[in-house]
């Protein structure tokens, strides 16, 4: 097999993100995720959803970790662009910070998006020592919009904030972590008893004004 791998790989080298090919078998990985979660996942199980052969796997990922951290890049991809595009939307560096909170609090209550969020959220952390360049890449994305708002509170004077990536960090990882263990609970606390949680303390952390 490792031989057969290696002929492959040699034969057929990456091909970019955009392939058709890579798209189909991302695509197939995320209907076989759903399925059968993070345990059941097989990639012969995603082979024959997308209807390709070993070889044509190997042509673009060495394991099946490659796989999912391809997988999981895609969905915080999606997910950083949202946030950035609903941040910047709103007119104040408050607003905005108050639209990243909200939008952030949706991947655990928005029915589109919790199933996903909890099947990574529980897990995303075993790709992490492989991988750790690409997920932290992932995690920076997805934190730049609300470094940006409080950055740009703290100069206007809405926010109090002296190292305002520093602060960013700290509610993202709160945040992010709060919304996972929703995503993932079975009998979730209700969304505004759970905002009634996040938001004054982050209106605490950086002198927010209450609405």
């Amino acid at each position: 097999m490792t031989e057969r791998r290696a002929s492959w790989k040699a034969a057929s080298p990456r091909t970019g993100p955009n392939d058709p090919e890579r798209a189909r078998l991302l695509e197939a990985a995320r209907d076989v995720l759903e399925r059968s979660g993070w345990w059941g996942f097989k990639v012969r199980s995603v082979l024959r959803q997308a209807d390709l052969s070993t070889r044509s796997f190997y042509r673009h990922f060495d394991s099946k970790s490659d796989l999912l951290v391809a997988l999981l890049q895609r969905e915080l991809g999606s997910a950083a662009e949202r946030l950035r595009r609903v941040t910047a939307a709103a007119e104040t560096p408050s607003a905005q910070i108050r639209v990243y909170l909200t939008a952030m609090v949706d991947t655990a209550y928005d029915p589109q998006t919790a199933k996903q969020s909890s099947l990574f959220a529980v897990h995303w952390r075993e790709l992490l020592p492989g991988h750790s360049d690409t997920i932290n890449s992932c995690m920076t994305h997805l934190v730049q919009p609300l470094m940006d708002a409080v950055a740009a509170g703290a100069a206007s004077g809405e926010v109090s904030s002296t190292v305002p990536s520093a602060d960013a960090w700290a509610i993202f990882y709160l945040v992010a972590g709060m919304t996972a263990d929703q995503a993932a609970s079975r009998v979730p606390m209700p969304r505004a008893e759970f905002e009634n949680i996040i938001t004054p303390f982050v209106e605490r952390a950086i002198g927010l004004v209450p609405n």
